[in-house]
């Protein structure tokens, strides 16, 4: 139902629409809105429209983006009218599977086209009102906010303040565990309009349907569709991020900092009785919402750079945590300097080298240019999120896996390619090569 993805535009933050200035200046004086689905109109869910992507799977309906933009005038104003008429019904969610990197499926919902288009808009007007309430701490789907600066502000704060302790924290099931009821309060401290609240519920109670049987839920938000990412944020807003800052932070003996992407998040801190009473209380604070942590992946690790000081053989050894798909860990430069270093994580480079071999293996006959058209932006994404400063030597190991899948792969082509083929000529074909990894010289 919620949620395309971090790197759609939309998501990752709020556009610039003349006709949200005047809600924003009005979430910037005012404590609780009303007559916000105004906003809502026509002209928003045309723009809302032409920012889905054109590739994006149909839901129950089985219509197509080309579909609907055959009709889209009218479209769009037979959706506007049953929208300000109440007549407009969520549709029910079309369940699909996509693999993670521990082996397990992850659930996603695909509504449909128009639906998306609701959502977007709706999503949009949302992020407008709570835009200006969320904390520094908070990175996910929001304006000039991304990854990176969760992974910057997490690094500095740390080599600044010399953090000693790290809390991992593993949220189970988050998009499963919202509460649908404390959900709807916290949205009405900020937003008190019935339209806009009833047609959010709506979305709440859609079914879900897998193998042709529609099920309902109590709770939980499935992922699937725009909405998502700013409800995520509102929801976890109020009961992590306010409760950290204004409660838990001010009771703590030395400097704390949380960063949070999303439903991700860690906690750091100076003194160890402080990292180990905020894992027992973050335990309790997200039960008291209905949301459970995953106690074999949720510990207090030492992140104490004064242990690589020490000339002789560590007994006790700066342990490692991974956040954000890096793994975050100490090293010593040639100076003697302690630093934070990062890198792509074991998971996300096995992930990522499994979707490019499961690929060449459906496209195994495609020409060679467009293998290599694709493999060309597949890894050019990769280093793109992975290309932080040190991680030259991981993303070059990627590449080579990469090669060799795809050299595998065309060798498989046919019998007399394995026995024929001059491969030392091959490497050197222009249509054979892959970008390199190429590296900022700053921490980033």
């Amino acid at each position: 139902m919620f949620g395309e993805g971090p790197t759609a535009a939309p998501e990752a933050g709020l556009p610039v629409f003349p006709k949200l200035a005047e809600l924003v200046a009005r979430a910037r004086k005012e404590g609780r809105l009303t007559n916000v689905v105004q906003f809502v109109d026509e002209e928003l869910l045309r723009l809302a429209f032409g920012s889905l992507r054109k590739q994006a799977a149909p839901g129950v309906d089985g219509q197509s983006y080309e579909d609907y933009a055959a009709n889209v005038d009218e479209n769009l104003k037979d959706l506007h009218a049953r929208l300000t008429t109440g007549r407009y019904k969520a549709p029910v969610i079309r369940r699909v599977y996509i693999p993670k990197a521990n082996g397990k499926l992850r659930a996603l919902g695909i509504t449909t086209i128009e639906d998306r288009v609701v959502q977007k808009a709706v999503a949009w007007v949302l992020s407008a009102v709570f835009e200006q309430d969320f904390l520094e701490s908070s990175h996910g789907f929001r304006p000039k906010r991304s990854a990176h600066t969760a992974l910057h502000r997490l690094r500095e704060g740390m080599m600044q303040h010399w953090a000693k302790y790290v809390v991992e924290v593993d949220v189970v099931g988050y998009f499963d565990q919202v509460n649908h009821n404390w959900l709807r309060k916290f949205l009405r401290h900020r937003v008190n309009d019935g339209g806009l609240l009833r047609l959010i519920d709506k979305w709440l109670k859609a079914g879900v349907m897998e193998n042709g049987v529609v099920t309902t839920a109590e709770d939980g938000t499935p992922q699937g569709g725009p909405a998502s990412p700013v409800l995520a944020n509102v929801y976890l807003h109020y009961v992590l991020d306010l409760w950290f800052e204004r409660r838990f932070k001010k009771s703590c003996r030395k400097w704390t900092e949380l960063t949070r992407y999303a439903d991700d998040f860690v906690a750091v801190f100076q003194d160890r009785e402080d990292a180990e009473r905020f894992r027992q209380e973050v335990e309790e604070r997200l039960a008291a919402f209905g949301l459970q942590i995953a106690p074999e992946k949720t510990a207090v690790l030492l992140f104490d750079g004064n242990l690589l000081h020490r000339n002789q053989r560590l007994a006790i050894k700066p342990a490692p945590f991974t956040f954000l798909g890096f793994v975050h860990f100490l090293t010593k430069t040639s100076a003697g300097k302690i630093n934070i270093a990062r890198s792509p994580s074991p998971k996300s480079r096995e992930r990522f080298v499994l979707a490019v071999a499961a690929w060449l293996k459906v496209n195994m006959h495609r020409r060679v240019w467009e293998q290599q058209a694709h493999l060309t932006r597949a890894l050019n994404g990769y280093y793109e999120y992975f290309g932080l400063r040190l991680c030259g030597p991981p993303l070059s190991t990627v590449r080579w896996r990469v090669y060799r899948q795809w050299r595998w792969t065309l060798r498989r082509r046919s019998q007399k390619a394995r026995r024929t083929c001059d491969w030392a000529t091959l490497d050197a074909k222009p249509w054979f090569q892959l970008p390199m990894p190429r590296l900022p010289n700053v921490w980033v």
